[in-house]
């Protein structure tokens, strides 16, 4: 008769890897919301492959744009506000992650909060995210492809 107090090691194993990958997923994806909104360049172009897209598809307004490979993710980044310029946070919530190996996915909700010249808050834009996300040889969680769904932009009040 078994002992149903008996751990099934491999099965610990199993689960830990998963926890694991979910924790080095939420570290890019927090990692990605604390470098853009302080500038921080290199760090925020590291959150994505070498050949990694951004993608913001707006549901009203503007066009969306597409950004292919690390140079034109640089040249985003490098024009984008920050602080102390511009205060905004990129809040993410929610996060839904599905990993496979190597590969994941994360469904998750973004809100933009920004500060006004007199130092009010307001919600500039919110919406959903949608990653692709590889684990690369180095051992770090990346955006093969993220795509912002941005459902709603406002201006300062």
């Amino acid at each position: 008769m078994e002992n149903p107090q008996q751990v099934d090691v491999q099965e610990l194993v199993r689960r830990l890897a998963a926890l694991e990958a979910e924790r080095a997923i939420l570290r890019t994806l927090y990692r990605y919301g604390h470098s853009i909104a302080y500038g921080l360049e290199q760090e925020w172009v590291a959150c994505f492959t070498e050949d990694g897209v951004f993608d913001v598809r707006r549901r009203v307004g503007s066009a969306s744009v597409r950004y292919e490979g690390r140079a034109a993710l640089a040249a985003f980044i490098a024009q984008h506000t920050r602080a102390p310029g511009r205060y905004h946070k990129h809040m993410l919530m929610e996060p839904v992650i599905s990993v496979n190996g190597d590969q994941a996915t994360v469904q998750s909700y973004f809100a933009r909060l920004d500060a006004t010249a007199a130092g009010r808050s307001f919600i500039r834009a919110f919406g959903r995210y949608l990653d692709r996300m590889v684990k690369d040889p180095d051992g770090v969680w990346r955006f093969k492809e993220r795509v912002a769904e941005v459902e709603a932009f406002g201006e300062e009040p």
